[in-house]
């Protein structure tokens, strides 16, 4: 991916279904309630309207069980569950908007490399060149649970092991080269075995053979996506991303995480055109910037009064229901950081909030402040996201957190920042290329 002043817009549809956002006004009104594509596929239509680069799909295979001990608040609330299998919606939507491209999620922890390397390029094939495998290392307690594992994979082992299935990953996919297959009907001959390679692949994790039993897929290998924000996970996109999706929260630290992927970067041979960043952000449209705060305000007044306590558990792997309301977020850290999940987005929070904030304080404030958040016109709105995006590097853009309705928010966007980034030159008019990785390029 190369550095450009244009933005890319990405929206992240992780949790459309679920996170509230099933009853409030506004959501999934005239759709079977997620039980067919018709409203993954309008959505797929609108993004392709605004000429959007990808929406994405982050998930995990487990039911969440942090607060209280046990899924009941989760299946109660509908809060990051249900987590059906996102994948055969990608075919549905890439049929009927061309240009879009699909980032959608598999971990490196618990799928062998093979399957995922054989997946993505069918997937590849399937929508024409526009899929993004968001490599993950899996951190939920359940999710290991049902993969058959009595206690979860240490963090810094998950990350060796992701190293690994990246390098057979990409070797697979490398297996087969461009101009192996012939099709020559007279002399009979459908492919050169010279250029299909074996990989005997011997390593402390893996060992396979190959190669990739598939045609090279129009991209080759998918665009690769990486979001960890410890010290491994910034060494893993650095050696493998070309986009980085994060949640830094201030212009100071989203320009000293910006410095320290180009520092890992070097590392690993590569430059800082190799590897955008997404931002994740949540945008409101509104009449002002007071009118755009008193909509998230209604918002939080609707939702149950745990609910930023639950997503707090659900987010760092540690039951908040136990914790003292009146306990100061600083006085948790320790406890936080002991679980060792997603541990860089919690040492964010500390960094960018009041340390004296009470948990049930900062609970709240966590559904609606725990990424970037812009809210008011079109203008004021995109005069942030183009003060971040030069401020930061001009490489890369931000992805479309989550709003108050579903498909509303996006819709919004798309018919109202979107022109306004396209009037000042800041996002694309028109699709570059025909796959994923030529957009992300332009």
């Amino acid at each position: 991916m190369a550095a450009s002043e244009l933005i890319h817009l990405a929206a992240d549809l992780s949790h459309y279904h679920t996170d509230y956002l099933w009853k409030m006004p506004g959501s999934w009104q005239g759709y079977p309630y997620y039980s067919s594509p018709e409203f993954y596929e309008d959505i797929a239509r609108t993004a392709a309207r605004g000429v959007m680069d990808m929406l994405f799909f982050g998930d995990s295979g487990g039911t969440p069980e942090d607060y209280g001990g046990n899924h009941h608040a989760a299946v109660r609330y509908g809060t990051k569950w249900p987590r059906h299998d996102m994948m055969p919606m990608i075919p549905c939507m890439s049929r009927v908007a061309e240009g879009i491209g699909f980032g959608i999620t598999m971990s490196t922890t618990y799928h062998h490399p093979f399957h995922i390397a054989r997946v993505f390029n069918g997937l590849d094939h399937v929508t024409k060149g526009r899929i993004a495998w968001n490599a993950v290392t899996s951190r939920s307690k359940n999710e290991a649970a049902n993969y058959g594992y009595k206690k979860m994979i240490e963090h810094d082992v998950r990350y060796e092991r992701a190293q690994e299935h990246l390098q057979i990953c990409c070797l697979l996919w490398d297996s087969i080269e461009p101009d192996a297959i012939v099709l020559d009907r007279e002399s009979g001959i459908f492919g050169d075995p010279a250029k299909v390679h074996l990989l005997n692949f011997e390593g402390e994790y893996y060992s396979v053979r190959g190669p990739l039993p598939a045609l090279p897929s129009p991209q080759r290998r998918p665009v690769i996506i990486q979001a960890g924000q410890s010290g491994p996970g910034m060494d893993l996109a650095a050696h493998y991303a070309d986009l980085q999706f994060s949640t830094r929260r201030t212009i100071a630290s989203m320009k000293a995480h910006r410095a320290e992927l180009d520092t890992r970067l070097a590392k690993f041979g590569r430059g800082p055109g190799e590897c955008g960043i997404l931002w994740s952000v949540r945008i409101q449209v509104a009449g002002s910037e007071g009118e755009a705060r008193a909509m998230e305000e209604h918002y939080l007044d609707s939702i149950p009064p745990e609910a930023g306590l639950i997503e707090l558990s659900s987010m760092y792997g540690l039951d908040f229901s136990r914790f003292r309301r009146d306990m100061r977020l600083a006085d948790v850290a320790a406890e936080v950081k002991a679980q060792n999940v997603h541990w860089g987005s919690f040492e964010e929070i500390l960094k960018t909030t009041d340390p004296n904030l009470t948990v049930e304080q900062f609970g709240r404030r966590f559904m609606t402040e725990r990424i970037l958040v812009a809210g008011g016109t079109p203008k004021q709105i995109v005069d942030k996201l183009e003060q971040w995006h030069f401020e930061t590097g001009a490489n890369g853009g931000f992805m479309l957190a989550r709003g108050f309705s579903a498909p509303g928010n996006l819709q919004e966007f798309v018919d109202h920042v979107v022109p306004e980034l396209q009037r000042r030159g800041l996002s694309k008019k028109k699709y570059a290329g025909a796959t994923l990785r030529e957009n992300l390029r332009k």
